[in-house]
Parts: structure tokens; C-alpha cells; sequence
């Protein structure tokens, strides 16, 4: 019987299979203490030398806080301050059955997009950049229907692992607690992210 293989090596098997190039990190560390325990820090880390696409980041960390402790998805970086955090996510039960709405929850003024989506933070020096269309909110539709564990932030999560992203304004599409190993989804989600990441910054020209 065949074991099952690890998040990594499934990881590495699609980046074979992609053609893609992948950095990996796997490593067991023991804390110190009364009670010393063994815990394990992980990335995943795929990029097309030949295409800027946006970069595959998976990584895990036990003594990680928050969302940064473990997340997996794709990320690229954007003409945005630094300083500027945005959060949304796909509405859920409870937020459909507004047992913990918030009354100043962020609006973008279309009624289609604000049925469906949460922004949990907001940055008004990047709003109409990042919501200036009909296509982009559509988008952003599209990329939560692959899997509703997907959330989309600008600089809510620490790229610094990745070279070309570090101390940059970073736009992710990502999912936390757990890796993205399903392919097909993968897929998708590199094709709708570019289409993202090419209306983005044809809003940032128009509305510099």
C-alpha cells in the first residue's frame, strides 16, 4: 500500500508538473524549558523565472501568531503604502443571518458585491484602487467561489520569506490553518489572480 505523501512532496510533484520553481523548507526544532517540545517550521515557495506571475507561498510555523502562523496562497506586490491594510472575506451563515454584523462594516456601494463579501478592514488611500470596477469585484467573486476558506488582504500577512516581496505592499489571495493542495483549484486560482493583478494596476494608473 502507498503512503500517503506529504503536503510538501504534493507540492513538488505540481511544481514539476508546471514547470515551476520551488523552494522548500523543512525543518524540526526543540524548544527550550521545563517541558521542551519539538515543533516544526515549514515554507513552500513557487515562482515562474519566465512569467511575472504573482508567487505560491506556503508556510507553517508552530510558534507562529494569527493568521501568520500558518497560511498558503498567492501573493504579489502592489503600488500601495506599506502602512494600508485591507481585509475581506466571503460572507458566511452567520453573517447572512447577521448575528454579529457589525454596524460599521465597510460598503462599496454595489449591492451585488456587498451581499457577498466582508471587509473586515479598509484603508480609504487605496479604496477606489482596489474597488474601482465591476470587473475587479466580479473577480474577487469568482476567487471565493473556488473555496470559501479564501480571504483576500493587503499586508495582513508577513511575505518576508520571499525575496521580492519583503518590505513591499503585498496583495493576497489565501487560505490559513491549512495548505492549498487541491490542483485543480490551484489552477484557477493562478488564472484568475493574474487577470486580479492586471486590473489592479490598470486601477492604480487611472486613479494616481
Amino acid at each position: 500500500m502507498e503512503e500517503d505523501k506529504s503536503a510538501i512532496e504534493e507540492l513538488k510533484e505540481f511544481a514539476k508538473k508546471t514547470r515551476r520553481e520551488i523552494d522548500c523548507k523543512d525543518e524540526t526544532y526543540t524548544t527550550s524549558g521545563i517541558n521542551p517540545r519539538n515543533l516544526v517550521k515549514q515554507h513552500v515557495i513557487m515562482s515562474n523565472s519566465t512569467k511575472e506571475e504573482a508567487y505560491f507561498v506556503n508556510y507553517c510555523d508552530m510558534t507562529g501568531i494569527g493568521d501568520n502562523s500558518m497560511y498558503s496562497g498567492l501573493f504579489f506586490s502592489v503600488d500601495f503604502p506599506t502602512t494600508s491594510c485591507v481585509r475581506l472575506r466571503q460572507k458566511n451563515v452567520l453573517d447572512k443571518m447577521k448575528l454579529f454584523s457589525r454596524k460599521s462594516a465597510f460598503k462599496t456601494q454595489s449591492k451585488k458585491f456587498d451581499a457577498k463579501v466582508v471587509i473586515e478592514e479598509n484603508d480609504e488611500r487605496i479604496f477606489n484602487k482596489l474597488f474601482y470596477s465591476h470587473g475587479i469585484q466580479t473577480l474577487i467573486i469568482d476567487i471565493f467561489k473556488l473555496d470559501p476558506r479564501l480571504k483576500l488582504c493587503v499586508n495582513h500577512i508577513d511575505t518576508g520569506i520571499v525575496p521580492d516581496l519583503k518590505n513591499r505592499s503585498t496583495l493576497g489571495i489565501y487560505i490559513t490553518e491549512q495548505w492549498l493542495l487541491d490542483e485543480a483549484i490551484i489552477k484557477k486560482l493562478y488564472s484568475l489572480v493574474e487577470k486580479l493583478k492586471m486590473k489592479i494596476q490598470v486601477g492604480y494608473e487611472v486613479h494616481s
